[in-house]
């Protein structure tokens, strides 16, 4: 079965696996401290709520349930990744998601079923904060949202789309809009349960998976072929890395009380390609 998982906990959680220390001052977090003041925030909720509903989730729910409500997202997940790929020019991978959703619609049962990778169609991984990136966008400032987690100003583009023309968009009334986005979190939460001992072991768990998720995307961005390494902060190599402290100049120069305004302000000229 393959699984859905929002971009940003997926790659934060392949990251963590491999990254190693995190930096102390961070050229892409400008607003840091508004910033680990929502990961505060987030915190403490996953940890009264949400961890506790998804440990329940784990524990009790019957696994065929749980690998159809995973294979479900995994295909909305798909629809949205062929078009992101498509502008790319992946034109393979994009056909490819294609199909899976086709397959995955049709025989699987509204995706239930993951018939797509029985058949040989491989899942694809692209969203539209990788497609900015491969057209030439900078990431622009990290962010800590709040009830979201992870993201640049540059990736703020996938939820925004998916919220834009999700199947949300066909579920009425509230209740269900409600119902549908409490599954989707919890479930995607449950499978990241088996990291947490890992994060809540680090001195700074904020930095950590700050630092992890920046070099998780800015691999994601070369398809896991960066041209250098990413310059995080002032102890890197700068002839080996990207400049990136005028975006954090600008950040910090217009930053209010809220991270996401904050970032919106940072102009789109000034972080170039090479930023993460």
């Amino acid at each position: 079965m393959t699984h859905s998982i929002p971009t940003s906990l997926r790659l934060c959680g392949l990251a963590l696996l491999l990254a190693g220390c995190a930096t102390p001052q961070n050229n892409y977090d400008p607003i840091e401290p508004v910033n680990r003041g929502v990961f505060t925030f987030n915190r403490a909720i996953d940890r009264t709520v949400l961890r506790p509903v998804a440990q329940t989730y784990a524990d009790y729910v019957p696994g065929p349930v749980k690998g159809g409500t995973s294979n479900f997202f995994s295909n909305v997940d798909d629809l949205f990744g062929s078009v992101a790929a498509l502008f790319q020019g992946k034109f393979k991978e994009a056909g490819t998601s294609a199909g899976r959703v086709v397959v995955n619609t049709t025989f699987g049962m509204f995706g239930l079923f993951d018939w797509g990778t029985r058949m040989g169609l491989d899942k694809g991984n692209a969203d539209f904060g990788q497609t900015l990136g491969h057209w030439g966008v900078g990431s622009g400032p990290y962010l800590m949202v709040p009830f979201f987690g992870p993201l640049t100003l540059r990736d703020t583009a996938d939820p925004l789309v998916r919220l834009t023309w999700g199947p949300i968009d066909y579920i009425d009334p509230l209740a269900g809009q409600i119902a549908y986005y409490g599954v989707y979190v919890v479930d995607a939460r449950s499978r990241l349960l088996p990291l947490d001992a890992m994060l809540d072991s680090q001195i700074d768990p904020y930095a950590y998976m700050r630092d992890a998720y920046l070099q998780a995307r800015w691999n994601k961005v070369y398809d896991g072929q960066p041209p250098h390494q990413l310059q995080l902060g002032e102890g890197d190599d700068e002839d080996a890395a990207p400049d990136a402290s005028g975006v954090a100049a600008e950040a910090a120069d217009h930053a209010p009380g809220s991270s996401v305004p904050a970032a919106a302000s940072v102009p789109a000229s000034t972080p170039d390609a090479s930023t993460p």
